[in-house]
């Protein structure tokens, strides 16, 4: 009976440590990589956000400076003729209507470039896993932001920026 409980415990052990060598096995198998760190150490982020951020300047002088010729406008309409008022009234709303075109328009497309050059950065970032995961024979990359806990040893988000970072070319 004893040598029965004693055979019980020992296949028991046994299935369990089979579990246990399974899984570590598999922990292999899985990374983990902070996208958002990655997202802000690539170059490229960098390097778009000062393109994009120079664009927006040069949009925001061009609309400055159609601002105040809108605003010299409505000066001279407090010095005009009442005759010739409704005209330059007229003319005002013209420039003013052109001038929120203008900026609408100046907004939507830094928002579609904007969108466009996130759109590659993001699958640049996607690639540089891919790589990753298949010169490692990786079968499961995990974002670091939805995983609760995870031993750096699997955290391989440094090893991605310097992937993407090498193979960024100016």
């Amino acid at each position: 009976m004893n040598m029965g409980r004693l055979l019980r415990g020992v296949i028991v052990m046994l299935v369990s440590l089979g579990f246990l060598a399974s899984s570590l096995a598999y922990a292999e198998d899985i990374i983990c990589v902070d996208l958002f760190e990655v997202f802000s150490k690539y170059k490229k982020t960098e390097d778009y956000d000062k393109l994009l951020e120079e664009k927006q300047n040069k949009k925001e002088e061009e609309l400055e400076k159609e601002k105040k010729e809108l605003d010299k406008l409505k000066e001279q309409l407090k010095l005009i003729k009442e005759s010739e008022r409704e005209v330059k009234k007229k003319e005002i709303e013209e420039k003013t209507s052109e001038f929120n075109d203008l900026r609408r328009q100046a907004l939507l497309d830094l928002k579609k470039e904007r969108d466009t050059r996130m759109k590659e950065i993001l699958e640049d970032i996607q690639a540089a896993i891919e790589k990753y995961a298949e010169k490692n024979k990786v079968k499961i990359v995990l974002k670091k932001s939805a995983v609760s806990f995870v031993d750096s040893k699997l955290d391989k988000t440094k090893d991605i920026i310097n992937i993407i970072n090498k193979e960024y070319k100016k």
